[in-house]
C-alpha cells in the first residue's frame, strides 16, 4: 500500500473531527508523547507550540465559532525517515462565527493548503506538527477589510 493511500484514511478522519467542533477526537490523533507539538492554523498570528497553547486554542474555538465543517482532498505523503512522514493536502473550512445578537451568521469560509509531519507509533501515525497557509489570500483581504470596517462603523 502507498503511503497516499494509509494515510488518506487518517488525514480525512482528523479533518472530519472539524464538524461538530471535536477537539478530543482532533487531540487524539496527535502524538501525546511529544512535549512540543506545533499547530499553526491561518488565522493564528503565531504557532501554538506545546500543549497547553494547543488546547486554548481548540478551547477558544469553541467560543468563537457555532460551527466549523472541512474537507480535504489532494493527499500527498512523503517518507521523510523511517518513522517521519511530511504529507500535504488541500482543506477548504465552512465556519458560521458567534455573533452578537440581531447580527448576521452568515458563514465564512476559505482554501488552505496544509503541511504536516506524522510520526509512527505503536497505535499508528500520529501528527506532530500541522502548518496551514492561506490558498485564497484575494478572499482573506476581503474578510480583513469587512472586519476593519465593522470596527471602525461599530466604535
Amino acid at each position: 500500500m502507498s503511503l497516499d493511500a494509509e494515510l488518506a484514511p487518517l488525514i480525512e478522519r482528523y479533518v472530519s473531527y472539524s464538524e461538530g467542533m471535536n477537539f478530543p477526537g482532533k487531540r487524539a490523533l496527535w502524538d501525546h508523547e511529544d512535549p512540543t507539538p506545533l499547530l499553526m492554523p491561518e488565522e493564528a498570528s503565531e504557532p501554538l507550540i506545546g500543549w497547553p497553547a494547543i488546547d486554548a486554542y481548540w478551547s477558544k474555538s469553541r467560543v468563537v465559532m457555532t460551527s466549523l465543517k472541512s474537507r480535504t482532498a489532494n493527499h500527498r505523503c512523503r517518507q521523510l525517515a523511517p518513522a517521519i512522514v511530511l504529507a500535504t493536502y488541500d482543506m477548504r473550512w465552512v465556519a458560521t462565527l458567534a455573533t452578537a445578537p440581531g447580527m448576521s451568521r452568515k458563514p465564512i469560509a476559505a482554501d488552505v493548503r496544509v503541511t504536516a509531519l506524522l510520526r509512527r507509533k505503536p497505535d499508528g501515525w500520529r501528527y506532530f506538527h500541522l502548518m496551514e497557509g492561506p490558498i485564497d489570500l484575494i478572499g482573506m483581504t476581503r474578510l480583513s477589510q469587512q472586519r476593519l470596517a465593522r470596527d471602525l462603523f461599530n466604535k
